[in-house]
């Protein structure tokens, strides 16, 4: 028995080791077969001795937000950019009558008191007499001068305007001025250089320009615009408005006063009111060169009561937007009666129909002593009511601290005062009123 099973047991240890040689070939012959195959594939390439340190970098996490948000940015101050030095306009004229002067040749020639003036005079009138007086220069801009002519002929023609016979044009207010065609840019950014040139030059506040387009309205030989025809009406306005906007580019920070043209008095601006209206508002203010008169009139001429009350009713219009607006009676030669009745017919004229703020009077007769006469000072305050007409046919507007009456016609009237009223002078007045041709009368609460 022991021998069967010693027997059964080497059996088995011989079938183990038959089946450890078989799995062993077979492993073998497969790592052979495996190496067959890899001997197609080629060597490891090349590597350089000091190979490439991004082989080496480790990647960085990804970023993550933040607990809190960023903060805004505090913006960095800036300096703002400089602005223009704003303008300086006259002294208000609201509750009283506002003085202005062409005239002033010297401080002390001149004893008036003045709101704004033009000259080198008036400088020394603001140094000496009113720190608050505005001072503007005087500029041509529609002619050359004389002196000027030959060089224009020679070098630039095309600046100069012509008459119908291709002759020169010159200003109906100089006949050696040869006129300028303001339609042409170069002539206009000239104009626009002197303008600027004069008022730096002479330390002015702005410029009064009293002459636009005068020369462009003539009904006897106006200047041609091109060969052979006048300029017409649009010519002549694009040409003015033109000019305008040149100027007011060229000095946007200083005062513009405009004259001539349609502005001169109520029947020129009856004549082209809207137009007169839309071009004035390309400047500060416009001068009424020749209210209630002509100066080359007679001074015993006076305009019948409806050209008188053209001039009233424009100064009203003109001076309710509170542009400046510069009102001029001129006379010379007139006996000493004649200028008395002139000034205070003017003055209380001017007292009908200003508005606004900024309206000044003139009044040139030649000798400057008028110019310090009570009546330009009246402390008549302001104006309560707009004028009206009385059934007597005189004219009157009521102040806060008197009266105006004026008698505009050929004729003696009487009216009766609705209340007690003293002179100028401080003496009473009786309440009925007789008033001759052409006067007026400023009268003042007691």
């Amino acid at each position: 028995m022991h021998s069967a099973s010693e027997e059964l047991r080497m059996k088995n240890e011989e079938l183990k080791r038959a089946r450890h040689t078989a799995i062993f070939f077979i492993l073998n012959s497969a790592f052979a077969i495996l190496l067959a195959a890899c001997a197609s594939l080629p060597g490891p390439r090349e590597v350089d001795v000091f190979p490439s340190p991004v082989a080496y970098v480790t990647a960085a996490p990804l970023p993550e937000p933040t607990a809190t948000p960023t903060p805004v940015p505090i913006p960095t101050p800036t300096t703002l950019p400089p602005t223009a030095v704003p303008k300086r306009f006259p002294q208000e004229s609201t509750a009283a009558i506002g003085l202005w002067s062409d005239a002033v040749a010297s401080v002390q020639s001149f004893p008036g008191f003045l709101d704004l003036a033009t000259g080198n005079a008036a400088r020394d009138y603001q140094r000496e007499r009113n720190p608050l007086l505005v001072t503007l220069t005087e500029k041509n801009v529609s002619a050359a001068n004389a002196d000027q002519l030959a060089d224009l002929q020679a070098n630039k023609p095309d600046w100069l305007l012509y008459d119908r016979n291709k002759r020169v044009a010159f200003s109906s207010a100089d006949k050696n001025a040869p006129l300028l065609d303001i339609r042409n840019e170069a002539v206009k950014n000239q104009l626009a250089e002197d303008v600027a040139r004069a008022i730096n030059d002479g330390g002015f506040e702005g410029v009064l320009i009293d002459d636009v387009g005068v020369d462009l309205l003539r009904p006897t030989s106006p200047p041609v615009y091109t060969g052979t025809q006048a300029f017409t009406e649009q010519q002549r306005r694009d040409a003015v408005e033109g000019l305008l906007r040149t100027i007011r580019a060229r000095i946007p920070d200083k005062l513009m006063i405009i004259g001539g043209y349609a502005w001169k008095d109520g029947l020129a601006f009856a004549a082209r009111s809207d137009e007169a209206q839309t071009l004035a508002t390309l400047a500060d203010g416009i001068h009424i060169t020749e209210f209630l008169r002509s100066p080359i009139s007679k001074t015993t001429e006076f305009k019948p009561e409806a050209n008188w009350k053209r001039d009233i009713d424009y100064l009203s219009v003109a001076s309710q937007d509170n542009q400046v607006v510069l009102i001029t009676t001129r006379l010379n030669g007139a006996p000493e009666e004649l200028i008395r009745q002139w000034l205070s017919y003017a003055t209380a004229s001017y007292l009908l129909g200003k508005n606004g703020a900024y309206t000044y009077f003139h009044f040139d007769a030649g000798d400057p002593a008028y110019s310090n006469d009570p009546i330009l000072n009246a402390p008549i305050g302001a104006p309560v009511e707009a004028y009206t007409k009385l059934n007597s046919g005189i004219y009157q507007r009521k102040f806060s601290r008197g009266l105006v009456l004026v008698n505009p016609t050929n004729e003696q009237k009487k009216t009766t005062l609705d209340g007690a009223y003293k002179s100028l002078q401080g003496n009473p007045v009786d309440a009925s009123i007789t008033m001759g041709p052409r006067t007026g009368i400023i009268l003042l609460k007691p």
